[in-house]
């Protein structure tokens, strides 16, 4: 069973289209797979078209201890289990500040339901903070969306690696494998190529592009529906397929 973590420090470069994408898609190859939304924003409850107002029981509950998380789990969406967010996670995460073991909650609450799924993919919010840190400490990888058309997020996932460094020597554990994905990618224009040469000047080659700006996007995030069920033939979902094609090269070596 892999988890994989989809984490940035900036927001705005497609980190949850990033996270509810690489599910569906792992799903499509066979494999089952919970979909954890970690971000007060609930941007990945919203997007595959969960109404986070009617569920009996989320995230919060399974982390303050009040459910197993077998039972906070909404089944077969879009081929996809998810275990929703609410934005009382961030009540959460400053609760967790005082906590002995602090990094570790989210760990020991998916352990539950860790050999029902051959993949655990977990969206976080746009920072650093001890909710991305709870999903760090759980991951077998990381991905790291960084826009093709801002460079602050280049600063991002340099700090991300030293996160994930820090962390890991102070839990004594192998770090997991980071892995760039360079979206809102358009190959002819200087900026995009000027961020690229960047990346692989600090040892952050880019994985896989995946191109934007797209309308069907935009459209996918309108409708609630992700954007390899909207538009599986469009530019950005062919760039996530691409994507699972090389995870999946790289899992074989």
């Amino acid at each position: 069973m892999t988890v994989t973590v989809v984490a940035s420090q900036k927001g705005g470069v497609g980190k949850t289209t990033t996270a509810i994408n690489v599910g569906i898609l792992l799903a499509r190859a066979g494999q089952r797979v919970l979909a954890v939304d970690a971000d007060p924003q609930i941007a990945l409850t919203r997007q595959v078209g969960i109404e986070a107002r009617s569920l009996g029981l989320n995230l919060v509950d399974v982390l303050a201890g009040r459910a197993d998380a077998r039972n906070a789990i909404v089944g077969d969406v879009h081929g996809v289990d998810v275990l929703p967010g609410a934005p009382q996670l961030t009540g959460v995460e400053m609760a967790l500040v005082g906590e002995l073991g602090r990094e570790r909650f989210l760990l020991d609450a998916l352990e539950p339901v860790r050999d029902s799924y051959d993949a655990i993919v977990i969206d976080t919010p746009p920072n650093l903070g001890l909710l991305t840190v709870n999903a760090l400490t759980c991951a077998q990888q990381v991905l790291a969306p960084v826009s093709g058309e801002d460079e602050a997020s280049v600063h991002g996932v340099i700090e991300l690696r030293g996160t994930i460094k820090r962390l890991c020597e102070r839990l004594a554990r192998p770090a997991p494998e980071l892995i760039v994905v360079l979206t809102r990618w358009q190959p002819y224009r200087i900026s995009c190529r000027a961020i690229e040469k960047r990346l692989i000047d600090v040892q952050l080659a880019p994985t896989a592009r995946v191109r934007a700006r797209s309308a069907a996007i935009a459209r996918a995030a309108a409708s609630r529906s992700p954007l390899v069920v909207s538009d599986p033939d469009s530019s950005a979902a062919i760039g996530y397929a691409r994507l699972i094609e090389q995870l999946a090269m790289g899992a074989g070596r």
